[in-house]
């Protein structure tokens, strides 16, 4: 979702990437780079199995998790002007 939302304000100029890493790449290949990486994550996760990794790593997961929907929520507060 994140992936997808950057995309969509990166093209229409309603938002800029702050991330200085991935503010110097195109809007198509910083999609395909974070769709790359959850691909990746669902492969540690549901392929390999969370409890191989302990505990720790399961309260980083969930820690990523909390970021993440914050991510997604201002997302959707910087889309919601464009909407109506």
């Amino acid at each position: 979702m994140d992936g997808v939302l950057t995309y969509i304000g990166l093209k229409n100029s309603q938002m800029e990437e702050l991330n200085p890493l991935l503010s110097m790449l195109q809007p198509e290949f910083v999609l395909f780079l974070k769709l790359l990486l959850s691909g990746l994550l669902y492969y540690v996760i549901y392929k390999k199995g969370l409890k191989r990794f302990g505990s720790k790593l399961h309260i980083l997961l969930w820690l990523v998790v909390a970021i993440y929907t914050g991510v997604i929520i201002l997302h959707l507060f910087w889309f919601i002007p464009f909407l109506f």
